[in-house]
């Protein structure tokens, strides 16, 4: 196995998928038009007390842009390695599935527009919550 670092999007853009924790990295991915599987895991007490503060169906950035999920997300106790298995399979052997996945990050590009998109993509999470 060969380790990379350096060149992130270069590898990124190469993948068929993506195993991604949840942040900018989803943002990030979903430009370079990659289907991914969205892993999030915090300690319980952050959890609850981040369920408590905030109520949205969905916590990566790219399904809250979309305003519906269209990658999945395995929080908690569903990141386990067999979900995560179950997920990025699901994904990888269903053509029609990886096609719409990429037809809807594609959406989200052309809704961020050109440069400043992460400034744009904070502010429509922020009018979210």
């Amino acid at each position: 196995m060969k380790v990379v670092s350096g060149n992130t999007y270069d590898v990124i853009s190469c993948a068929d998928l993506a195993l991604v924790a949840s942040g900018t990295a989803t943002l990030e991915t979903a430009l370079l038009g990659v289907p991914m599987v969205i892993v999030y895991k915090i300690s319980l007490l952050s959890y609850f007390i981040g369920r408590l503060i905030v109520d949205v169906k969905n916590i990566g950035m790219v399904n809250i842009i979309a305003g519906k999920t269209i990658v999945p997300e395995l929080i908690q106790s569903d990141a386990s390695g067999k979900r995560i298995a179950e997920e990025a399979l699901s994904i990888l052997k269903n053509e029609e599935r990886t096609k719409e996945i990429i037809k809807e990050l594609t959406a989200i590009r052309a809704k961020l527009g050109e440069p400043g998109a992460a400034i744009r993509a904070a502010q429509i999470a922020c009018d979210m919550i």
